[in-house]
């Protein structure tokens, strides 16, 4: 099988993928107008790369009565559409608002006017001379010419115009979104060379001379540019969805392992307390997340002591740090202590100062991003171990002890 073909098919698998995918989140996506234009965009890309595929068009070459090109007219009309809701899609995300309506009608407009064009265009081009598909190295015919030029001058035009819209339209706030639509913008830049190459070729063509290598078909060089184009271009239409989900999961593994020290280090206070270890990934943080706090509230709370906490955030203050860095490195300095008198066994004196307020987020993420900056001042911070050696030497010697 030619190299442009197994490329075509992957493509193809790709993109039947991703409109899958997409169609796993239509209800949520496709309640604002640049989700429904995103995903018909996308469906529409389907449908181009599966009318580009030989069996496909012949197939619906036969089904349509044999009537000439007419299947490749439907899938210039596809692409036109897919051109077309691409550049609302990128309107409606990244044009300012006072530019919204002039830029949306221009787009209507354009395609409006060009799908009757190019139904004159198929009469006097590729219905006139009978073809039965405009072949790969083009035909020396100016009413094909001009049926060609057509969609493709439709096309390039809004592949420019989204360019321009991304280029000089407003920050998007939405991370993933934002770099959706650049990913999107490289997709355009790439077709929109391929889409001028096309239009020199046919026209070279057209006027009666050939070239010595085709444009498109299982030998043409169309797939050079096609290939990496739908890459760009369905990684931008779908990062929005999988991104922030990708991101997560991540951002939950790499938190996982993080807390590992401090996880670790709490270790004695469960002993008594054997629990199956969950299998998820969610759940085993959370597992974690839920064990440290009962440990500060449960075991360790008698042995939390405020001087050492109030002596351990001085001396990261005096170091440079942040405030945050330095609570973070109090609070691991408080843990290791905590947990160094209860694992020697010695007995819990009535404090005399209250419990120390221990910092805790409301939600789960945030409460999860605080214990880990707390597990790497514990397994990182030069601070932690000089204040346990201090409060072991005190414990050593209660003459000494007292602040």
């Amino acid at each position: 099988m030619p190299v442009a073909s197994v490329v075509h098919l992957i493509a193809l698998v790709t993109i039947a993928v991703a409109v899958v995918y997409r169609a796993t989140t239509w209800r949520e996506d496709n309640k604002a107008p640049a989700g429904r234009a995103l995903s018909l965009t996308m469906v529409n890309l389907f449908a181009l790369y599966l009318l580009g595929w030989a069996p496909a068009y012949w197939l619906a070459y036969d089904l349509l009565g044999h009537v000439p090109s007419l299947p490749q007219v439907i899938q210039h009309i596809v692409w036109m559409a897919m051109s077309f809701y691409a550049h609302i899609f990128v309107i409606r995300v990244s044009a300012p608002a006072g530019q919204l309506r002039r830029r949306l009608r221009f787009g209507r407009t354009l395609f409006a006017v060009a799908l009757p064009l190019l139904l004159i265009g198929y009469v006097i081009g590729p219905l006139r001379i009978g073809l039965p598909i405009v072949g790969p190295s083009g035909t020396h015919d100016p009413g094909v010419l001009v049926y060609d030029l057509i969609w493709e001058t439709h096309n390039i035009i809004v592949l420019v115009d989204i360019l321009l819209v991304r280029w000089r339209g407003m920050t998007i706030e939405s991370t993933y979104l934002r770099i959706g639509v650049r990913f999107m913008g490289l997709g355009c830049l790439i077709w929109l060379v391929m889409l001028i190459h096309k239009v020199v070729y046919q026209t070279i063509v057209g006027l009666g001379y050939d070239l010595p290598y085709e444009e498109n078909g299982v030998h043409g060089i169309q797939f050079l540019f096609s290939a990496p184009g739908v890459c760009f271009l369905v990684i931008g239409m779908t990062i929005p969805s999988w991104g922030p989900r990708v991101a997560r999961y991540w951002r939950r593994l790499r938190a996982y392992h993080h807390l590992t020290p401090l996880w670790e280090a709490l270790a004695p206070t469960r002993t008594a307390i054997p629990v199956a270890a969950p299998r998820s990934r969610r759940s085993r943080l959370r597992h974690r997340v839920i064990g440290i706090r009962d440990a500060l509230v449960g075991p360790l709370r008698d042995h939390l002591d405020e001087n050492t906490i109030r002596l351990a955030k001085e001396e990261a203050m005096r170091s440079g740090l942040t405030e945050d860095d330095a609570q973070a490195v109090a609070e691991a300095a408080l843990i290791a202590a905590a947990v160094s008198a209860y694992s020697h066994g010695g007995p819990v004196s009535i404090p005399t100062t209250p419990a120390p307020q221990l910092r805790q987020e409301e939600d789960f993420d945030a409460e999860t991003a605080w214990l880990v900056k707390i597990s790497q001042a514990y397994s990182r911070s030069p601070i932690v171990p000089a204040i346990l050696r201090r409060e072991s030497s005190s414990l050593m010697n209660p003459a000494g002890r007292g602040e």
